[in-house]
């Protein structure tokens, strides 16, 4: 492994999302740290908050914090392993590969199904290895200066509801479990085809989510706070919890709002 040795890729964009707020000065340098220590045949970090806490001297809350924002904007995928504290695999999106049989190609981490089953951007065959890794690097800076001048070629912008949602879920999941959730790629998906398919306003959005939380009805209790549920669920909260079967009534459908009231109390959720 060469990743102590030569020179850092790093591309030009990068600066670019943290002068339009994409991307904030600290989540910039701990990424560019972690790009650093890469495998350079691979572009996957093993890691954790732990160990970028350590390595870089803050809190492991703002560690973990800052690894979870890179993973919501794609700039990272974790594959973690839920309540273990040991380093994962963290595969880095178009990481440029420099040694091995991808050298010259950048990794699609977003793409990758495990860090095992790595995806590449492919670079075109042109004869000449030297020639291969040139030409894919000039396509790709090409490619992205254009996005850069050109607002038509950039990806349509996030949507205005769904950091303020993250944040909100991430709390609430937090005070209902006593600790963090641990969602993954899936996850960020679900909730992408969720705000594309609703024009339901944050509030609304939010108000459900409550009610899937203070949930008693078994299955869903199962699902843990699993936010890919709840996306692929929406409308089953649109009335409040659901409610595990009261004895002797075989049902335990929510109707009523003093019922919603009182279940949510039971979750631990403040309610006039």
């Amino acid at each position: 492994m060469s990743r102590f040795t030569g020179f850092l890729p790093l591309r030009r964009g990068l600066f670019e999302h943290v002068r339009n707020g994409r991307l904030g000065h600290r989540q910039a340098f701990c990424l560019i740290y972690i790009l650093s220590q890469a495998d350079t045949r691979t572009g996957i970090w093993r890691g954790c908050a732990k160990a970028l806490s350590g390595e870089l001297g803050m809190p492991e809350r703002t560690a973990r914090d800052i690894l979870e924002r890179l993973d919501q904007g794609g700039y990272i995928h974790r594959f973690t392993s839920p309540g273990s504290h040991t380093c994962y695999p963290i595969l880095l999106h178009k990481y440029l590969i420099t040694t091995g049989e991808h050298d010259g190609e950048r990794l699609n981490a977003l793409d990758s199904r495990t860090p095992v089953d790595l995806r590449y951007f492919r670079r075109r065959h042109n004869g000449e290895h030297g020639v291969e890794h040139g030409a894919a690097q000039k396509r790709i800076e090409n490619r992205e200066l254009i996005e850069e001048k050109n607002p038509a070629a950039q990806t349509a912008p996030p949507d205005q509801r769904r950091q303020p949602f993250i944040d909100f879920a991430y709390k609430t999941f937090v005070e209902r479990f006593g600790q963090n959730p641990s969602w993954q790629g899936k996850d960020w998906k679900q909730l992408k085809t969720l705000l594309a398919a609703t024009d339901a306003r944050l509030e609304e959005i939010q108000a459900r989510w409550r009610h899937y939380l203070a949930s008693t009805e078994p299955f869903t209790a199962k699902k843990g706070g699993s936010l890919a549920y709840f996306c692929a669920n929406f409308d089953a909260f649109i009335n409040g919890p659901l409610l595990a079967p009261e004895k002797g009534t075989g049902h335990g459908k929510l109707t009523g709002e003093d019922l919603t009231r009182a279940n949510l109390r039971a979750a631990g959720f403040p309610v006039n």
